[in-house]
């Protein structure tokens, strides 16, 4: 009989920041906006460029927990009194950099080693 793989050496959804496990109601509660704001948000293309809005069977929306980061940054700006067309922006522009930021330190490790 195999052994069983040690829990921590299995990947599952609950691992998983892009499975999309939330509804838009448990998504809104969870960051303390209404449903009608991550409309909003989607609609201004918060979610572009990301793995998107998943839909489920029925049509319903699901959010990962990399939505409900990217909502929640675009809800501090908005607080702030930003629109929610330059929070999507801003929210955007802070993942690319951040995305250059992490290429940047892979290739100066990269050719450290070489």
């Amino acid at each position: 009989m195999s052994a069983l793989p040690h829990p921590t050496q299995r990947q599952t959804a609950l691992d998983d920041a892009t499975f999309p496990g939330y509804s838009m109601g448990a998504a809104a509660d969870a960051i303390g906006v209404t449903p009608a704001f991550l409309r909003a948000a989607e609609a201004a293309g918060l979610f572009e460029g990301t793995s998107g809005i998943t839909r489920s069977q029925g049509g319903h929306r699901r959010y990962s927990r990399d939505d409900l980061h990217r909502a929640n940054r675009a809800r501090e700006l908005v607080n702030t009194g930003i629109g929610i067309d330059a929070a999507t922006r801003i929210v955007s522009l802070e993942y690319q950099l951040a995305a250059a930021h992490t290429m940047i330190e892979i290739l100066q490790r990269k050719s450290s080693s070489q």
